[in-house]
């Protein structure tokens, strides 16, 4: 929470403006007091919202809808004005954390208290149903927990399903772990996909992790479509439910009436918090009902500026949002937190300045960052030299880092949203985005450096020592590191990013590394050494599971995992995709038999969603007028070069989703965007 800026009106409706909550893509939330001085959360549309007629008619209409969805279990709406110069809308808070915060912090919970949890969400979709809505975001994070039972909330992607109008302006909409397979494949999502999540929300409150793990999110999408759910944790007296509610098939799932027969029927509101949770939830919830009373006296005083207890966000009370998909929803305060990795404990305070699921790199930025920016594309380099690039996760930026910094750049607005001024020493800066395109890491000469795009802090790991390449785990708490000092004795150091604790070690052949890469779920951690070795740990035990021999010293990104156990790696020819469990030596290749002596292989990128694989090869004084670049499909191995080929490009980018891929051409002139399947060049700049 954040003191109003002098932008922010201090009153909206009957409410006096005391804090912001918040921010996204349809206006700002903000904390507010009514004449009584009870708080609520309202939400301020944006202006350019405000003034599109057709905003208003769905504010209006789904805002109608949602306030019939009310229960004991759904938070109440409190006021709007659909009519009003700006639109504004605002909901009760909820005192307690979230299922997800709370889980985290005290552990799965125990039969009883995921029963009634249970029987308290399945009667909240039964009232939505009959409504005429579909959630379709049901997740921990959108169970708050408190101390009379739970309250299903964030209807931000919720629709009506009588209005068949507006099915061209959806879209497919959902969390990876809780979407129901029909939702993954493109179909019709009703009310079985809602019941698909509970299932997944009840197996986390019973076991702390979803149905079908975690990880990248289109490793956990193709497990919801073709694996079955593990269920290992969930207790025999629920298991049967729990199965029928991930059912593949929508047909063969109960419906949200059916699920609350089946854990016991319709139940009032708890007494208290005692009368249902644990000891240690019940802690938990005090604590944050605490917590979230002082700061809004506080608040409400007018004492204090800046942040207003900032983990008021994650652990309390719902607030509005606008996430207009189908229309007007209620906003909860999400938390980030995610498993933790490894062996390390999740830590007890949130880290960073944010507590968003997921950051907008475009637009959650400090004003130091955005400030700096230049008026044109221009790579940050003090003196002429390499500079390096790469994607944030939502594929809107790209950011590029010479040696004066890294710039954050709108590639297909061709605009520089950011700039983060650093020395950065000419061979390093390869620039990682976090899972959530909240933070932004690179290698340098001293050490790893962390920045927290949104509030500017800065952390320094191994600071001292040189860092040769880094990556972040699936979950976003800790940064492994690949060292490159010689005075370093193992080869890859992971680090807490809460406390900057060194948490493990895995040692190479060489302490010098120049490429790290960690599976999607986090089980697995790759590096490749100065020595040409490549070497793969199991990260719970430490164990080596797999190494080898021969491979080129190449870019700091050249190694990645394409699923939780295949392994991409760079050849001297071009590349190879590996199963590492298996029992064989069977792998795909990707390389050029007929390869002049002269030339090796620099750089090694795989697009799988553009079902691309793509090598440059260099001579050995990296003159870049005399390399070559090689293309290959990645789901045959056949080669493409021949049949589209309109340059060579190096230091290559690839999209997230396979769009284009960024890189710079053999002038070393400015940057081309490429058309990633054609290879068609689309904008130079």
């Amino acid at each position: 929470m954040e003191h109003p800026s002098p932008n922010d009106p201090g009153r909206v409706g009957p409410y006096r403006v005391v804090a912001l909550l918040g921010s996204g893509g349809m206006g700002r939330v903000y904390l507010g007091l009514d004449p009584a001085g009870s708080p609520a959360a309202v939400k301020l549309v944006r202006a350019e919202y405000a003034y599109d007629p057709g905003f208003r008619g769905r504010f209006a209409r789904e805002l109608e809808l949602a306030r019939r969805v009310h229960g004991n279990y759904t938070p109440r709406v409190l006021g709007a004005d659909t009519s009003g110069q700006t639109p504004w809308l605002a909901t009760e808070y909820v005192m307690g954390p979230s299922l997800q915060d709370l889980v985290r912090h005290t552990g799965p919970l125990p039969e009883p208290t995921v029963r009634f949890m249970g029987r308290g969400i399945a009667q909240a979709l039964e009232r939505v149903h009959a409504t005429g809505l579909v959630h379709r975001d049901l997740k921990p994070g959108n169970v708050m927990v408190s101390a009379t039972g739970p309250q299903v909330i964030d209807f931000g992607i919720a629709r009506a399903m009588e209005d068949p109008g507006e099915a061209e302006e959806e879209r497919i909409s959902g969390t990876p772990g809780y979407m129901a397979p029909e939702t993954v494949s493109g179909q019709d999502s009703g009310p079985p996909a809602d019941v698909f999540a509970l299932g997944g929300v009840l197996v986390h409150a019973l076991t702390g992790d979803g149905p079908f793990g975690e990880g990248h999110p289109s490793a956990v999408l193709y497990r919801i479509g073709h694996l079955e759910p593990d269920l290992d944790g969930v207790p025999a007296s629920l298991r049967g439910i729990v199965a029928a509610c991930l059912e593949k098939d929508p047909a063969r799932r109960p419906n949200a009436a059916q699920v609350l027969q089946a854990l016991g029927g319709p139940t009032p509101p708890a007494a208290s918090a005692a009368d249902w949770l644990s000891p240690a939830a019940v802690a938990r919830i005090d604590a944050v009902s605490e917590e979230y009373a002082n700061t809004v006296r506080t608040a409400g005083a007018g004492r204090g500026r800046g942040a207003l207890g900032r983990r008021l966000l994650v652990a309390g009370a719902a607030v509005v949002s606008l996430t207009l998909v189908g229309g007007v929803g209620v906003w909860a305060a999400r938390d980030a937190g995610l498993p933790g990795f490894g062996t390390g404990a999740a830590p007890e305070e949130e880290p960073g300045a944010s507590d968003r699921e997921v950051c907008s790199p475009k637009e959650h930025l400090a004003p130091a960052y955005t400030e700096a920016a230049q008026d044109e594309l221009t790579v940050p380099n003090d003196e002429e030299g390499v500079f390096f690039t790469g994607f944030s996760n939502d594929g809107e930026v790209l950011a590029v880092s010479g040696t004066g910094g890294v710039a954050l750049w709108d590639w297909r607005e061709q605009e520089e949203v950011a700039l983060i001024e650093a020395d950065i020493g000419a061979r390093y800066g390869h620039p990682v985005f976090g899972p959530d395109d909240c933070e932004l890491a690179y290698a340098s000469d001293d050490g790893a450096y962390v920045y927290s795009l949104e509030s500017g802090e800065v952390t320094v790991l191994a600071e001292g020592y040189e860092a040769g390449a880094v990556a972040f785990t699936p979950d976003g708490e800790r940064l492994v590191v690949g060292n490159r000092d010689v005075q370093v004795d193992s080869g890859v150091s992971v680090y807490d990013l809460d406390t900057g604790e060194l948490v493990a070690t895995h040692r190479t052949g060489s302490s010098t590394v120049l490429s790290v890469a960690v599976s999607p779920e986090g089980g697995y951690l790759a590096a490749q050494d100065l020595l040409g070795r490549t070497t793969v740990w199991d990260t719970e035990t430490g164990e080596t599971i797999a190494e080898g021999e021969g491979v080129p010293s190449t870019n700091p990104s050249a190694l990645r995992f394409v699923d939780e156990r295949t392994l991409a790696y760079p050849d001297p020819k071009g590349a190879h995709v590996q199963d590492l469990l298996s029992e064989t030596d069977e792998r795909t290749s990707y390389v050029t038999e007929n390869l002049d002596e002269e030339l090796t292989l620099f750089d090694v990128k795989y697009g799988v969603a553009a079902d691309r694989v793509y090598a440059t090869f260099l001579p050995s004084d990296l003159d870049p007028a005399l390399g070559i670049m090689k293309v290959w499909e990645y789901s045959t191995g056949e080669e493409l070069t021949a049949d589209a080929d309109q340059g060579f490009l190096w230091e290559i980018s690839v999209h997230p989703e396979g769009e284009v891929i960024t890189g710079v051409p053999a002038t070393g002139n400015g940057m081309w965007v490429v058309d990633a399947q054609e290879l068609r060049i689309l904008d130079r700049f």
